[in-house]
């Protein structure tokens, strides 16, 4: 078999993995981000929506949007004078986004659709601002995917990625990591939910870049003026970067 399509065909298996994994997670989901943030996922998600506030908004796309979190948040920021849009993998996620819209009484202004972060099914230079919650680390190719979300978004346009990151301080490292490793897992059972797919999780957490090399790579994917905020003693990251006007 040709080597290129072997490497084509292993990385759409593991994305249809991790697909599967998260619809086998469902009702949980927003239970699994507020364990591995230690329940600060909901102040997080604010200081997303606040970067956006610095540009001119109209359009804005939100990936891996989950159960909708990140996307309301944005709702509520800019107060409906905003259309956004979120997209994910997850039919199941999205199902019970749609359920929460409804509830929120958000339904005028979001929509979620299903689709591949790698393969935005948008036109170019449509968004004002692109925002990815907690999911980058779970995409196969992220470099093709902030190429994507460079492509869809307009001139002076901004992206903003939340995302877990590992502490620099030794000891609150190891504390973290044993965290995720041993405390993780077990909740996942107390919940009678798959301890594997939390120690997924908690692996892609470990094994993600740090910020000054996610910056980096952000920056090779076209992003300008690339910069990264530190949260909770360096357990997240929050970068953002500048689409130019003459992108």
């Amino acid at each position: 078999m040709n080597r290129k399509l072997s490497t084509i065909d292993h990385k759409k298996r593991d994305a249809e993995r991790v697909a599967q994994m998260f619809s086998g997670i469902g009702p949980r989901y927003d239970l699994l981000n507020h364990v591995l943030s230690l329940g600060l996922d909901i102040r997080w998600r604010k200081k997303v929506a606040q970067e956006t506030g610095q540009i001119r908004c109209e359009n804005i796309l939100d990936v891996c949007t989950g159960t909708g979190d990140t996307a309301f948040e944005l709702c509520r920021f800019w107060k409906g004078k905003v259309r956004v849009e979120g997209l994910d993998f997850s039919c199941d996620l999205l199902e019970r986004a749609r359920q929460k819209s409804r509830e929120s009484n958000l339904e005028h202004a979001v929509t979620f659709q299903e689709g591949n972060a790698e393969m935005l099914p948008y036109a170019d230079e449509r968004f004002d601002a692109i925002t990815i919650t907690f999911g980058l680390r779970n995409i196969t190719n992220r470099l093709k995917a902030l190429r994507e979300f460079y492509r869809v978004a307009k001139p002076g346009a901004c992206f903003v990625c939340l995302e877990f990151s590992q502490p620099e301080n030794p000891f609150l490292s190891a504390v973290y990591s044993l965290y995720l490793i041993k405390v993780v897992p077990l909740v996942s059972r107390l919940f009678g939910s798959d301890p594997a797919a939390y120690r997924y999780l908690g692996n892609t957490i470990k094994d993600f870049p740090n910020p000054s090399d996610l910056a980096d790579l952000i920056t090779s994917a076209g992003w300008n003026t690339v910069s990264y905020k530190i949260l909770a003693g360096g357990i997240v990251a929050v970068h953002k970067g500048i689409k130019p006007e003459d992108g």
